[in-house]
């Protein structure tokens, strides 16, 4: 189980990922737009997996901040 305080910089860390693989397959995109080698094909797929990477990390990060909000309510109420 990821606790709410890791999972925002693992989130994170996922998204340079998905943005770094986005990149490179955009970049691979055009190489094979421009006759260079390499498929078109593969470079959309992986285009395409990065953005669903990307959405993924937003929604995980998105639950942990609300997670960890919800957590320091609970404190506050204690106190």
């Amino acid at each position: 189980m990821v606790r709410p305080m890791t999972a925002i910089p693992q989130a994170a860390k996922a998204l340079t990922g998905a943005f770094d693989r986005l990149e490179l397959a955009a970049t691979r995109m055009l190489g094979a737009v421009n006759g260079a080698s390499g498929s078109a094909e593969a470079a959309l797929i992986d285009m395409t997996t990065a953005k669903h990477q990307l959405k993924a990390m937003v929604e995980v990060t998105r639950v942990a901040d609300s997670m960890l909000a919800e957590l320091l309510k609970l404190q506050a109420n204690r106190t």
